[in-house]
């Protein structure tokens, strides 16, 4: 037997072996989803969630007080802590981006199962760093998420985490 014949005769089953696998599973999908809500009342300056994250999902649509994210698709996943961006008083239907913005982390993680959706509840209960209400993150924990979570919304603005301020980078202080 020639060699191309040899090759293409164990090709053939390995072939089918892959194609079996891919239908098999694809009726049973999982549907594990996770949301955001923005458990936060409205008010003059009411706290909008700008942006989002848990895991490998970002929340880039912002949420209202009183507002959710709806469910977004991930995998199932044990602790894992998020981060959010609120913006102070922002209208999400004007022009204007937001004018200040306060960066938080989730005290704890939060997990979700197979099947399962998880909803992360945003407030001072469970998120860390809203200067508002005496809450503060270290700048070390700040740079970590301007830098790395949010980065690009955070490229020329350098956030304080002791004040809760952001100024463009020319602007801050070292």
């Amino acid at each position: 037997m020639n060699p191309v014949a040899r090759e293409t005769e164990h090709a053939v089953p390995i072939l089918g072996l892959c194609a079996g696998v891919l239908l098999c599973g694809c009726g049973d999908a999982a549907h594990t989803y996770v949301s955001l809500d923005n458990h936060y009342p409205a008010s003059k300056t009411s706290l909008v969630v700008y942006q989002g994250w848990w895991q490998a999902v970002p929340f880039s649509t912002p949420i209202l007080p009183g507002g959710s994210s709806g469910p977004q698709p991930t995998v199932a996943a044990s602790d894992n802590t998020a981060y959010v961006v609120l913006a102070p008083g922002w209208d999400p239907k004007g022009n204007a981006g937001p004018t200040s913005v306060i960066v938080m982390q989730s005290k704890t993680g939060f997990a979700v199962r197979l099947n399962d959706t998880l909803q992360i509840p945003v407030d001072d209960e469970h998120f860390a760093g809203n200067c508002l209400t005496g809450s503060h993150l270290t700048q070390q924990q700040a740079d970590f998420i301007t830098h790395l979570v949010f980065p690009v919304t955070f490229e020329a603005i350098r956030y304080d985490a002791a004040t809760c301020t952001a100024k463009p980078i020319g602007d801050a202080a070292p």
